[in-house]
């Protein structure tokens, strides 16, 4: 995905899971609620080299400051991604919780996106597929994956 906005691009690479920093490995995983929410969760653990993890979450650190909003071009067309920060709960060096809201035709779904860092750089999103908004990042699927997960370690 391309940002319309130079200072936006770090988050619509990590919502593209792009970017010019590349992860030498990675690893992701997708479950769905079982209660029939809509909510998606998705794992994605990366590895970076020479210090690309700290390249990538000092990006987002200056994009939380100065990126509210962006229109982005890829493979989906063209949408708009609305851009917030919130309180990242994850265990990390260092953490960041973004408010995504994408609109996708006529409809617009929340994205909650954790970013945390340490050795290497993962990554926690939620999808609510049914456009409902749970209001935080925090949901039951998402606070549930975050304690099966833990904090990663080199």
């Amino acid at each position: 995905m391309v940002a319309d906005k130079a200072a936006c691009q770090p988050v619509a690479d990590a919502l593209s899971e792009t970017g010019a920093v590349k992860p030498v490995a990675s690893v992701e995983r997708s479950a769905v609620a079982e209660d029939r929410s809509g909510v998606m969760v998705r794992v994605r653990l990366a590895s970076y080299a020479g210090g690309g993890a700290v390249k990538v979450m000092a990006d987002l650190a200056t994009a939380a400051q100065g990126c509210k909003g962006f229109d982005g071009t890829g493979g989906d067309g063209r949408q708009h991604v609305g851009v917030a920060q919130y309180g990242a709960y994850l265990s990390a060096q260092s953490a960041l919780g973004f408010r995504l809201t994408a609109k996708v035709g006529d409809q617009t779904l929340p994205i909650y996106l954790d970013i945390g860092s340490s050795a290497a750089r993962w990554s926690l999103a939620t999808f609510n597929v049914t456009g409902d908004d749970p209001g935080t990042g925090s949901t039951t699927a998402e606070r549930q994956q975050s304690v099966k997960q833990g904090s990663p370690t080199s």
